[in-house]
């Protein structure tokens, strides 16, 4: 039997139907997309002491970063970005918190925290790659724990090394006896020197890895800061001087400790060796 529509039938007065409440699924589903990805502070080696005092970074010891998400993942498996060397780079930039702070103005040290502290929020802190032996040069799979990774602070400068108010440093050559003044690389500066290694390596140009390390971190070399002046000074300085020169440079550089314990298992050598940062530190095999 058919169904009569009882209201039409006696003109009664519509009523208008209250506005019914937002399924409960979707505020759930509302909730989950609100989701916000936890964050960490990666403590820096520098503490913000070696900017420019008008450099946002100035004074800054640690920096907020995301934990890595899928957007991360897209980043690293991009064939673009992996071809022109910058993958890891615009990882760093994506997971930073404060994105007024670019990774190509960090010192290398800081940005090296940065890249353990997003690998281990990622990944974990268990890192499986392979390791040359430095004794026996056998090729041996390690496990490395970065959670063990500690920063390295310059607490206090080398003797005969002189600080100056534009956050370089100079000392005297042991053999020459040249004055040299050094700056801090920042990621801007490592990638250009990287972008020149490729360069010259597709070109099959003679490597000149150590001479082009030197002329980007000399900013002047008896107090002659033109680039022709320290460029033939590098090409000509005996060896004992070069050495020294990195010696030097390496004990200023506020970084990560990158060294950790490794026992051969061919040969039983005992010893630290340095953390490779091979493609297996963001693309674990495991």
């Amino acid at each position: 039997m058919a169904r009569r529509n009882n209201q039409g039938r006696t003109n009664a007065p519509q009523q208008t139907a209250a506005a019914a409440p937002p399924p409960p699924l979707m505020q759930e589903k509302d909730d989950f997309l609100s989701f916000v990805a936890p964050t960490e502070f990666i403590e820096l080696p520098s503490k913000g002491r070696l900017y420019p005092t008008e450099s946002t970074m100035y004074g800054v010891e640690t920096l907020e970063i995301r934990h890595m998400t899928a957007k991360e993942e897209d980043i690293l498996t991009s064939e673009a970005l992996l071809r022109k060397g910058i993958a890891v780079e615009r990882l760093l930039q994506s997971v930073l918190v404060d994105q007024t702070i670019k990774v190509d103005d960090l010192l290398i040290g800081d940005k090296n925290a940065l890249i353990v502290g997003a690998r281990v929020s990622g990944f974990g802190p268990l890192y499986h790659t392979n390791v040359t032996c430095p004794n026996c040069t056998a090729i041996v799979e390690t496990e490395f724990d970065l959670d063990t990774i500690v920063p390295k602070s310059l607490e206090e400068i080398p003797e005969g090394v002189t600080a100056t108010s534009a956050n370089t440093f100079s000392f005297s050559l042991p053999t020459t006896g040249f004055t040299v003044e050094v700056k801090l690389l920042t990621g801007r500066d490592e990638r250009l020197f990287a972008e020149q290694t490729e360069k010259k390596k597709k070109l099959k140009l003679p490597s000149t890895v150590t001479t082009d390390l030197l002329k980007t971190i000399i900013v002047a070399i008896e107090g002659r800061t033109d680039a022709a002046t320290i460029g033939k000074a590098v090409n000509t300085l005996p060896i004992k001087d070069s050495t020294h020169l990195k010696r030097m440079y390496e004990a200023l550089i506020p970084n990560v400790d990158l060294t950790h314990d490794f026992t051969c298992q061919t040969c039983s050598y005992d010893g630290r060796v340095n953390v490779p940062l091979t493609a297996d530190f963001f693309w674990p095999k495991r």
